[in-house]
């Protein structure tokens, strides 16, 4: 076990007990709700700013993902444990126990519990129960005494915990090595003592020895085999509990011993059939080991040998990428349009209606996952606020990763090929997976959040699923029929949901995988209809802290299908062995089903290549355009410069033949007085002689005007001839500038009709938009309601070839009928744990690349994961899909990304944050002692927030200074952004309070106008009932609750409802535990049927049509405390909003609420409806008063 604190000097030095010597690097951080929980606290030294140098250096340290290893498995050992505080089913039994309390009777005394010949019953009893808000404040002043929580701390720490925990059999005689103690208890004693958290198992393991030493029973010689217990020994009394509590109790110190809490013991007995004991044992020890850490143990082993990560574990753990490598697809349209090119579209689509494809964002984050890590290993996170369709982007990276591995299938040449040569397994015959065709292909959903794993593991499978134009869409229909009757997965009116395929598997905690494996691969035909529909609840959750809890029964395999009106093979065995007796002809449907899916998976490359040369046009002509605008200006300017050239050589060359025309008209004057002053003989002769005669001089003077104006016009002439010359010569150049720009407009002008031509193509087949800059101009809002680069018939034809991927799958399975029989009674056994010890840890993987084959999603919480995929290594998983990982702690998805290849990690950090139960105080301690980042502590941060600061694509979310004090940035990973869940004013509301107004309206009119959903309510448009509470027990009002009370009678008297006419779906949420608490009670007493009451965390993921938002709390200071907290962030009115598809209804007192942050936009933003106070309490609720007509 890893050191708590080096000394206990320097832990209470980190605490703010004894004053620092110096500070220490990794102590700074911005847990400003842990600063101000105490004075003394160390934390309030993290107001100062933070040492930037410091910080960086822990970066940098080589060993840095080892110190946050340490520190993540040393907060792990501080958790409170949490009980089972489930309801009762037809099969089990939650009983809280007091000694001097009304039901004091254990269990195993009551007649109702006496076991019979058919039937036994194991109790899991749990000692010293108590509120996990008590729990760590004992834990807590147990290392500070001085100390208390704050209310964040109180509002985050729900539910029941414990202090030991261990099994009983029917007799009451505790299973003596199924015995657990809170491992936060010995942590305290620990430090108490040495100053350490050093071998901390070493301290619980001696734990169960001394208990069962007390139970005076010797643990057996192989260890852990606590099914060998016999009936023998004494039944545990009262005193023995109280025993058990006050020894686990005196370890936190003498507050612990001192304390007035409610302690109380609550055990869950299940009832079993004796043909199923063994195995109920085994699953009721189970749960109680500790989650995580054995995960936690092994990678920290691996770290200190310095044996490196798989890559999706690196990155997680790796420094974070800086903010100006990282790239915002909102701002940045070339990074957008390179995300959703047309060339990176997936070649498969989940079989959704064609009318409903993906928009912008969604095709961005499924193209970016698929294209970054299908050919490689990784990490990547999604930022998906409310109803922006995480389910659905989901869906389309499982269907194309199926499509990937029918590609594989359709290049085999035969079925058999799909085996590698058999072994013997567990005594069996088993023929392995090639693993050229399975590798990389297995695909897990895990959320710490029960309802996220449910949601996508009972949705893919389920017929409305699936849009109508793909009917009839069948994968072993009939096989899901029979897992859904298992597994209880039933609709309102009790009835088995209609599935069309076994796409998806809820494994996880013990009962799921033995309720899947009897509808799977079940032998016997026994027909029995379930009694009644409160007999058959949701199959055992796999939910977090007490989720194994759950696999403490099994009740035979579970409920057997309901009588069918055909004579098909339910089971995949029987539907095998049915197979294998015709071989031939399922050997020619594997080649008609693969010639299918080859050609459509053609058809498929044949229409995506037109719209890549669509969008390649697109961008063709965007750039050309500029060209075509350039030389259509350049060839009129030559135009019009050749033009005036020319006209210019015109006037040149007229005004040279006026010239010419002067020149002979000099000529004729010249030959005239030639002609008249002829030289006669004596002329001549005397010029001879030397002498001019007065006739020669008269001719001399009549000659020299026409001889010099003839030679002046020669001279002009001679110029401008030459002018002529050089004129026409540029006007030749510049009507060949003129031709050649005149064949560049043409030759564009040929290609941009190609491209014109490649565009309306692409438009031909049904796409509207491209990445274009006529798309880019759009307005933000019309972008992200957009599809891009698609067409129905192309969507239709994907979808088409996800199904004959399936239906190929299908095919060889039946044509390798007689091998997968022998496989999957191989599986089954694993499934099952009748093979116990029989597999081999390095045979697992082979048993799970059979499941993954005929079933290609199995699902988990992340606390069953260990236990689920125990044997499988490093990337031995192809896929990991977290959803709602903003619920999810750092470290708890460690162990099941250390196992998988590609992590795909979709959430919100806006909204519920993780569940955290150790004392904020303690968590800065540990995360000074490891001297680790505050960015590593699950405090403030998830695994949300750590995937989203290595992802490069992503976005900013800014927070106004209105509520922050100064504006900031959030950065997330790859962004979703269409709504289509709520109507106004909830939609608008949390948009504004949470995203920085960055989502868009998807249910929109033609006009881009929002298009509320047809509803009617008796109580109107949505509200808030203004309530000035004058009867309180903080945090709950009696008025608030008056009201409550009131609404839900008026909804009884007169349903809400769509469309559809069917009553509408009604939660009641409050974000205080106790308020809930208190509107459950309500609901209850008055016997309102169909309402869901819990605090906000309960309802994340989930969403109904009528939601009330109790607000509670005391006026003024007493309640100021809780208000503060609530408005702190905007994350728990963010969620609460967003459950609500069409009517919200706040029950509070504005005065006190209305003005507070983020509250006050909901204020502002709904009708107030002010409601008088009751001074009286209310009677039943038909008598409840007519608040509204007051």
């Amino acid at each position: 076990m890893a050191q708590f604190f080096r000394s206990a000097s320097y832990a209470l030095t980190c605490t703010g007990i004894m004053p620092p010597q110096q500070e220490r690097p990794g102590c700074h951080g911005r847990h400003h709700d842990i600063a101000s929980s105490s004075p003394s606290s160390c934390l309030s030294s993290l107001r100062a700013p933070p040492r930037i140098l410091a910080r960086q250096a822990l970066n940098n340290t080589n060993d840095e993902p080892l110190r946050v290893l340490r520190f993540w498995r040393d907060l792990k050992s501080s958790y409170s444990n949490r009980s089972d505080g489930k309801e009762n089913t037809a099969h089990i039994k939650v009983s809280t126990l007091r000694r001097r309390g009304p039901q004091a009777t254990l269990p195993w005394h009551r007649k109702e519990f006496a076991p019979t010949k058919q039937y036994a019953f194991l109790h899991a009893v749990y000692v010293g129960v108590a509120d996990v808000e008590d729990l760590a404040r004992l834990m807590l002043r147990g290392i500070v005494p001085a100390d208390d929580l704050s209310e964040r701390e109180v509002q985050r720490m729900s539910g029941q915990g414990w202090l030991a925990a261990f099994v009983a059999n029917e007799r009451g005689v505790p299973l003596p090595y199924s015995y657990l103690a809170a491992s936060f208890a010995h942590g305290v004693d620990a430090f108490r003592e040495t100053g350490t958290l050093d071998n901390i198992n070493a301290r619980l393991q001696r734990a169960q020895e001394e208990f069962a030493q007390r139970c005076h029973r010797l643990a057996p010689t192989n260890g852990r085999n606590e099914s060998t217990a016999s009936l023998s020994g004494t039944p545990l009394r009262w005193e023995d509990l109280e025993t058990e509590r006050d020894v686990v109790c005196a370890l936190l110190g003498e507050d612990a011993k001192q304390a007035a809490l409610d302690w109380r013991v609550v055990v869950r007995t299940s009832r079993i059939k004796r043909s199923k004991l063994k195995d109920n044992q085994e699953a009721t020890t189970e749960f109680l080991n500790s989650f995580y850490l054995d995960d936690l143990d092994r990678l920290i082993d691996q770290a200190e040998k310095q044996q490196p990560f798989g890559a999706a574990l690196t990155r997680y753990l790796g420094a974070a990428i800086k903010p100006e490598e990282r790239m915002d697809v909102l701002t940045e349209h070339a990074t957008m349009a390179q995300l959703v090119s047309a060339a990176r579209l997936p070649s498969a689509r989940w079989p959704t209606p064609s009318k409903y494809p993906l928009v912008l964002a969604q095709q961005a984050a499924v193209a970016q996952v698929l294209h970054t890590l299908s050919p490689d290993s990784g990490i990547l996170g999604v930022n998906g606020p409310p109803g922006t369709g995480k389910t659905t982007l989901l869906c389309d990276v499982i269907a194309d990763i199926v499509t990937a591995r029918a590609r594989r299938i359709a290049a085999l040449d035969k079925p058999a090929t799909l085996f590698d040569k058999p072994v013997q397994m567990a005594g069996m015959k088993f023929s392995p997976l090639k693993r050229a065709v399975i590798d990389g292909t297995s695909i897990v959903v895990t959320s710490n959040n029960n309802n996220a794993v449910t949601n996508i593991t009972q949705a893919l499978p389920a017929r409305a699923k699936i849009g109508r134009e793909f009917e009839p869409a069948a994968y072993f229909d009939e096989v899901i029929r029979e897992i859904f009757c298992a597994q209880k997965v039933f609709d309102d009116e009790g009835q088995p949901i209609e599935g069309w395929g076994v796409i998806a598997a809820a494994l996880g905690n013990a009962s799921n995988r033995r309720s899947f494996a009897a509808g799977f691969f079940r032998d016997d035909r026994k027909v029995k209809r379930p009694t009644s529909t409160a007999d058959t609840a949701i199959h055992a959750p796999d939910n977090g802290d007490d989720d194994d809890a759950k696999g403490t029964t099994t009740t035979d395999a579970a409920t057997p299908r309901d009588t069918l009106c055909d004579d098909r093979p339910s089971t995949m065995k029987q539907i095998l062995e049915a197979a294998d007796q015709d071989y031939p002809c399922y050997q020619a449907e594997w080649e008609t089903a693969k010639r299918a899916f080859l050609e459509t998976h053609a058809e498929v490359e044949k229409q995506r290549a037109v719209l890549v040369a669509a969008e390649q046009a697109a961008r063709e002509l965007d750039r050309s355009r500029v060209q075509w605008e350039t030389l259509e200006a350049s060839l009129q300017s030559a135009t019009d410069t050749l033009a005036a050239s020319e006209q210019a050589l015109a006037a040149l060359r007229e005004q040279q033949t006026d010239l010419r025309a002067l020149m002979h008209s000099h000529q004729a004057v010249l030959a005239q007085c030639k002609a008249t002053y002829l030289p006669s003989l004596w002329d001549r002769l005397m010029r001879w002689l030397g002498r001019e005669t007065p006739r020669m001089i008269a001719r001399r003077h009549a000659l020299e005007a026409p001889t010099r104006a003839m030679s002046e016009t020669s001279t002009a002439l001679s110029a401008l001839s030459r002018d002529i010359a050089q004129r026409e010569a540029a006007v030749q150049r510049e009507r060949e500038r003129h031709q050649a720009i005149s064949r560049e407009l043409a030759a564009l002008m040929l290609q941009r009709q190609v491209h014109q031509q490649a565009l309306d193509a692409g438009y031909a087949i049904g796409a509207k938009h491209f990445p274009d800059d006529a798309f880019w101009s759009l307005p933000s809002e019309t972008r992200h309601r957009a599809s891009i680069a698609v067409s129905p018939a192309l969507d239709h034809l994907r979808a088409r070839l996800f199904l004959h991927a399936i239906e190929l799958h299908r095919a060889t399975i039946l044509a390798n009928a007689g091998k997968f029989i022998g496989n999957l009674r191989v599986v089954h056994g694993m499934l099952t744990n009748t093979l116990q010890d029989k597999l081999l840890a390095d045979q697992r993987p082979l048993l799970w690349d059979v499941l993954f084959f005929v079933v290609p999603v199995v699902s988990t919480t992340l606390a069953s994961f260990d236990r689920l995929f125990v044997g499988m290594g490093q990337d031995s998983l192809g896929w990991l899909l977290i959803d709602e990982a903003g619920q999810a702690t750092p470290q708890s998805v460690a162990g099941a990304i250390w196992r998988s290849r590609r992590a795909v990690i979709v959430g919100d950090p806006l909204q519920v944050e993780p569940v955290f139960t150790v004392p904020l105080r303690v968590t800065q301690a540990l995360r000074c002692r490891h001297q680790v980042d505050p960015a590593w502590s699950p405090a403030d941060e998830s695994a949300q927030t750590l995937a989203d600061r290595i992802t490069p694509f992503g976005s900013w979310v800014s927070k106004s200074a209105q509520y922050t004090g100064s504006e900031t940035r959030t950065w997330t990973g790859m962004p979703l952004r269409t709504h289509r869940r709520c109507d106004d004013p909830m939609f608008s509301v949390a948009n504004r309070i949470a995203y920085a107004n960055q989502m868009v309206q998807g249910r929109v009119d033609e006009a881009g106008q929002p298009l509320p959903t047809p509803f009617s309510c008796t109580l109107g448009d949505s509200a808030w009932f203004d309530v000035a509470s004058t009867r309180v027990h903080h945090p709950v009002s009696d008025d608030e609750l008056d009201v409550l009370r009131q609404c839900l009678t008026m909804l009884r008297r007169e349903p809400a409802h769509g469309e559809d006419n069917k009553p509408a779906r009604v939660y009641v949420i409050s974000p205080l535990r106790k308020v809930a608490n208190a509107c459950g009670d309500l609901v209850r007493r008055g016997k309102f049927e169909g309402i869901e009451v819990g605090t906000v965390h309960t309802f994340q993921g989930k969403e109904a049509d009528v939601v009330f938002l109790v607000l509670g709390t005391a006026p003024g200071q007493q309640g100021a405390k809780a208000r503060n907290w609530v408005t702190g962030r905007p994350n728990l009115l963010n969620v609460a909003i967003t459950r609500a598809k069409c009517r919200l209804y706040v029950i509070g007192d504005a005065q006190q609420w209305g003005g507070l942050d983020y509250a006050s936009e909901l204020y502002a933003a709904l009708a107030v409806v002010r409601l008088p106070s009751n001074t009286q309490p209310c009677g039943s609720a038909e008598d409840t008063p007519l608040l509204f007509d007051a």
